[in-house]
């Protein structure tokens, strides 16, 4: 689900029905990606909702979807996860992820499987609330400097006194 302001973000209660007709067993909101203008979109930047707003979207549709959770999310990304409280939350923990090596295992077997028999645990930067707010801390991260025009540029590191 792609949320773009002005033209869906006040719909949950719409969204809350189709939830109801399909029953998925997850549901990812994410913000629109804005890719610049051109003739065939009249999306701006203006249309991309802040990971605050996909945040209160997911919260609204949970509290009119109480079989769902809020599960995990990604502030990069702009994107969050909601899931089936049922079944993919175990022991006090969720189990959003995919075990690859597994899933292949039970797709050759050719047998019959569901997401339970592949899925584990949700590391604990990934889950909702998540002080790391879904970025690994095994992974760097780099920051762009960005130097706009008529902006001072950023000041830059001394260089060592040498004796």
């Amino acid at each position: 689900l792609t949320l773009v302001n002005d033209w869906n973000v006040a719909e949950v209660e719409q969204y809350a029905k189709l939830v109801d007709i399909g029953k998925p067993d997850f549901i990812e909101i994410k913000g629109v990606t804005y890719c610049g203008t051109n003739d065939a979109s009249s999306l701006t930047i203006k249309s991309v909702p802040y990971h605050n707003e996909v945040r209160a979207f997911g919260e609204k549709l949970c509290s009119l979807k109480e079989e769902y959770g809020l599960a995990c999310e990604h502030e990069h990304s702009l994107s969050i996860l909601l899931a089936r409280k049922d079944r993919f939350y175990k022991e006090g923990s969720w189990h959003t992820w995919i075990d690859y090596d597994k899933f292949q295992r039970l797709v050759k077997s050719g047998e019959r499987f569901g997401a339970e028999d592949y899925m584990v645990e949700t590391p604990s930067w990934a889950v909702w609330d998540a002080k790391e707010k879904g970025f690994d801390p095994a992974e760097t991260r780099f920051r762009k400097v960005r130097n706009h025009p008529g902006k001072s540029p950023p000041a830059q590191p001394k260089e060592p006194v040498s004796a």
